[in-house]
């Protein structure tokens, strides 16, 4: 047991160099995951598979994409969808993580908000989007509506999970120290609950995605989902996959930024998770 917490100590404050984080087994894997795609979407439209052969090649998507991402209109579509993203995404973690928090801590507010909010949780967000578009007259807002709702749930979701699954004797313990429900909330509740808002914060930014993709191809005039359906009627297909890479390349980078912020406040979730990833490959 000593052993196992001493390691977990030192993948704390271990910082892997840059050669080894090149050539790591993990990295190694991935690319070949990424180039196998390719090559496989290659002999499929080659050989003209099924229905492969309407859909453009790679190096026709390149080709595409290279002329496009010089052009004004990819960036304003980039920057227009990423900022809905953004902006719904958050709203969703300012809203869903408090509540979360509540519901898990009180039963009294679970009892309150938690019945109306399993209601509303099956509604797929695009539901809510004639309703946006009554209560909010700019349109943006409209269109950030749907990353947000389909943000929050997950959000909301994994925060209670977070708050139940903390061990009551901390709780006890904490009372039987003297902590006020403030020093409470502060040094048990937010800190136990953690390593699940994260998940659920990475798991949110994740939908919130495609959900502003949906509201843009739906009402959007702008944006990478407002083109890629201007593509599919303009017959521009190369441009449609062309704007699903850049959603997808957009899309695992404010991952990454959710999985660096998870390091920094929660350094001993990847102490935990390497560690026992390294348990398992052993």
């Amino acid at each position: 047991m000593a052993n196992a917490e001493q390691e977990a100590l030192e993948l704390v404050f271990k910082q892997p160099t840059f050669a080894s984080r090149v050539f790591s087994q993990k990295t190694i894997l991935n690319t070949i995951s990424v180039v196998s795609v390719f090559v496989a979407w290659t002999l499929l439209v080659h050989f003209q598979v099924y229905r492969f052969s309407l859909l453009p090649s790679p190096v026709e998507v390149l080709e595409w994409g290279r002329e496009w991402v010089t052009t004004k209109i990819f960036w304003i579509d980039a920057g227009m969808t990423t900022a809905r993203v953004l902006v719904g995404v958050t709203a969703a973690y300012v809203i869903g993580i408090p509540l979360g928090l509540m519901i898990g801590w009180k039963k009294v507010f679970s009892d309150l908000t938690f019945p109306m909010l399993e209601i509303l949780r099956p509604i797929p967000a695009p539901a809510y989007l004639p309703i946006a578009i009554l209560l909010l007259p700019w349109q943006e807002a409209s269109v950030a509506f749907i990353p947000f709702i389909d943000a929050l749930f997950p959000v909301l979701l994994n925060t209670i999970i977070g708050v139940k699954l903390i061990d009551r004797d901390y709780f006890r313990a904490a009372q039987c120290l003297g902590s006020s429900p403030r020093q409470i909330f502060w040094h048990v509740v937010l800190p136990g609950a953690l390593p699940s808002i994260s998940s659920g914060c990475a798991i949110g930014m994740g939908i919130g995605w495609m959900g502003a993709v949906v509201g843009e191809m739906i009402t959007g005039k702008w944006g990478l989902g407002y083109r890629i359906w201007e593509s599919y009627i303009l017959i521009r297909y190369p441009l449609i996959i062309d704007g699903m890479i850049a959603i997808g390349i957009l899309g695992f980078a404010s991952s990454m930024l959710i999985r660096y912020l998870t390091i920094r406040l929660i350094p001993w979730r990847r102490a935990i998770t390497e560690s026992l990833d390294e348990s398992i490959t052993k």
